[in-house]
């Protein structure tokens, strides 16, 4: 049997790891010996870990044992917001939107901000909620001087909000007669929520696929309202 050099709970491929059945049939004592071995091993590196280590590879569980993520899921269980560390979420989050192609940067308030796929987005969280805030900053600015605009610009947000995952608001400031249209939604971030980067990325993906939605109602706004101007304007015409 070849032997191997393997990290003490990452998995990779060895014979240890990937030996025969039969071999374990055979001498399953000795089996058991390596399996609590390694669980000893396991149980000293758990305990020099950091909250924020622990934090780091339930968030990222791929490629490791789901004993050994058991076993370091048990560690924060009595404290589960232990490894809701601002900190780790950041870095988390980070990764996979750099992951998405996206450059970041964290300002001031640790908000990390960056463009995608055109859109100008900002993600906010602290460590004593586990909800992420997904802002998709103002991105369309409305004249709204007059009623009707306003109305119009108010059924197709409404009518967009119906289909999506995410909430499109906007601000009117009546000193500019303007509308600030924007979208946001949260989603939970949990440390060991494998399928985090998937739901991330869907939702991003929801929220721009909004822009596009409010253009086409606009445009059945727009194509409405000129059959009806046609109509009116002349009254003997029937469909």
């Amino acid at each position: 049997m070849a032997g191997c050099i393997h990290n003490l709970w990452h998995v990779l491929p060895c014979d240890v790891c990937t030996g025969s059945l039969r071999s374990f049939e055979k001498e399953p004592k000795q089996v058991v010996m390596k399996k609590n071995k390694r669980r000893e091993e396991w149980e000293d590196a758990i305990n020099l870990m950091t909250k924020e280590e622990k934090g780091y590879i339930l968030a990222h569980p791929v490629g490791y044992y789901k004993s050994f993520l058991n076993m370091v899921w048990s560690e924060t269980a009595d404290d589960p917001l232990s490894v809701y560390n601002t900190k780790v979420m950041i870095n988390t989050i980070i990764h996979i939107i750099e992951g998405l192609g996206s450059r970041c940067r964290v300002n001031d308030e640790n908000e990390i901000c960056f463009y995608f796929q055109g859109a100008d987005f900002a993600i906010s969280f602290d460590d004593t909620t586990d909800y992420i805030i997904i802002v998709d900053n103002s991105w369309k600015v409305v004249k709204v001087n007059d009623f009707n605009i306003l109305q119009k610009m108010i059924r197709v947000i409404n009518r967009v909000n119906v289909g999506q995952s995410a909430t499109m608001a906007y601000i009117i400031d009546e000193e500019e007669q303007v509308m600030d249209i924007f979208s946001h939604t949260n989603i939970p971030y949990y440390p060991n929520y494998t399928y985090l980067e998937k739901y991330l990325h869907n939702k991003l993906v929801d929220m721009v696929n909004a822009h596009e939605l409010v253009a086409y109602y606009l445009q059945k706004e727009e194509d409405y309202s000129l059959e009806e101007s046609i109509s009116l304007s002349n009254p003997d015409v029937t469909n």
